[in-house]
């Protein structure tokens, strides 16, 4: 595996089809995120601390996207976007309504039916233009669904260099109401607060953080939009 491929932790919850699917490409991380129930407090919004510039990285072209720019049953929203440092990112959800060519359903545990997809559901993030996974092929950051209303919920930690656990990297997590926001807070005490996105006409929503080189995560916690917490997670790094 060459230092520019990731590993993924994200593990999916696919209502309905009653199973726990892993994604479809990497190795999973040591750590497994849980969730418990908590009340709690509203955490105010707040950014990460400034990284210092990376050096240039080579675009590398999509051409999952450039494909679905000309699809019309293709619908996609804007999660998150912005800079670390001198290094841009952006996060974006796509939700394909029928199965594109050349996906290919993988084979799920012994023992497990496979679910009836119809279409796909995408998690397109990018560091530096670069888009993490593209080494994995153009549905490499995608899973099947079993249409548009399904909820999906899951989280995962990506990157460019370390397979994902160093450097720069993207914290996304796919909710559901009455999930409205998360806040991450790194282990100096700094927050940062990401609303949840919802892709129209459809029952999928996410978010997005950002972490900068030399920051690390002490917990993840789900609001809801009154400023109840839903849960708290502190096995991520």
């Amino acid at each position: 595996m060459s230092a520019t491929q990731t590993e993924r932790t994200r593990w999916k919850v696919l209502a309905g089809a009653g199973v726990a699917a892993a994604a479809a490409t990497g190795i999973a991380l040591s750590g497994v995120a849980s969730a418990s129930a908590a009340a709690g407090s509203t955490a105010p919004p707040a950014k990460p601390k400034a990284a210092a510039p990376a050096a240039k990285t080579a675009k590398t072209a999509n051409p999952a996207n450039s494909a679905a720019s000309a699809r019309s049953d293709v619908s996609s929203v804007l999660v998150g976007q912005g800079r670390m440092g001198h290094v841009t990112w952006k996060v974006e959800l796509e939700y394909y309504r029928h199965l594109p060519r050349g996906y290919q359903v993988p084979t799920p545990p012994p023992g497990v039916p496979t679910p009836k997809y119809t279409g796909l559901l995408c998690e397109r993030m990018y560091l530096g233009g670069v888009r993490i996974d593209h080494q994995g092929g153009p549905w490499a950051d995608c899973d099947g669904v079993t249409g548009p209303a399904q909820p999906v919920l899951g989280e995962g930690l990506w990157g460019l260099t370390e397979k994902g656990t160093s450097g720069y990297r993207l914290f996304v997590g796919e909710d559901a109401p009455p999930a409205a926001y998360a806040v991450l807070t790194f282990t100096d005490g700094h927050k940062y607060r990401a609303e949840s996105v919802h892709l129209r006409g459809t029952g999928f929503n996410a978010f997005a953080i950002p972490i900068s080189k030399g920051q690390y995560i002490r917990s993840v916690d789900t609001f809801t939009a009154g400023g109840k917490r839903l849960s708290h997670e502190t096995d991520w790094h």
